[in-house]
């Protein structure tokens, strides 16, 4: 009898699946692991572009050239140039000089109540003397801003249609008044209206 009670009731054997359960737990770490590694080495090592120009295969390279520039640079300098004797103008990707033109406080045209917007606005050109050139005239370009922007309701400038539109129309009036300069862009850094 007292054997029987030594051994007590049979304990039934461990279920299959907990032992399967820490080798999936281990397996789906690693796989986790590895795709965040993947996309950490991803995001700081992005892919060259294909038609990088910095890329230069040495096959199609041609070993009797002998101007060729020492700086990979310098060749895109030689690229910008314009006519001899003119400074170097900005590449095609490349942005040009900035020119901050003071803010614009006008009184927009609304017959019910007083509105008044304020604007900031940069001008891309292209190279160093067309902005020496808007910077000039200056005077002439705030003026002819300060009364289109007072011509205009509250409701032609609300959205990016009407802000597209107001861009547009400035353009025209930069080149109209300063046609010696060139531009590439006027953008919009500032805008409230109350």
């Amino acid at each position: 009898m007292s054997d029987e009670k030594k051994a007590g009731p049979a304990t039934p054997p461990p279920p299959a699946s907990s032992k399967l359960m820490p080798i999936l737990i281990g397996f789906n770490s690693l796989l986790l692991v590895g795709v965040l590694g993947f996309m950490g080495y991803q995001m700081t090592h992005p892919p060259a572009p294909a038609n990088s120009e910095e890329h230069v295969d040495e096959a199609e390279a041609k070993p009797d050239e002998k101007a060729e520039p020492a700086v990979k640079g310098e060749a895109k300098k030689e690229e910008g140039k314009g006519k001899e004797g003119e400074q170097p103008v900005a590449m095609a990707g490349a942005p040009g000089p900035m020119v901050k033109l003071p803010d614009f406080v006008v009184h927009l045209r609304n017959p019910d109540l007083d509105r008044y917007a304020r604007i900031t606005f940069e001008v891309e050109v292209m190279a160093e003397p067309d902005k020496e050139r808007l910077t000039a005239n200056l005077p002439r370009v705030r003026d002819a801003f300060i009364s289109y922007l007072s011509d205009r309701t509250v409701e032609e400038l609300r959205g990016s249609e009407g802000l597209t539109r107001t861009k547009d129309a400035l353009q025209q009036k930069l080149r109209e008044l300063v046609p010696e300069a060139r531009f590439r862009a006027l953008y919009i850094s500032d805008f409230v209206v109350q």
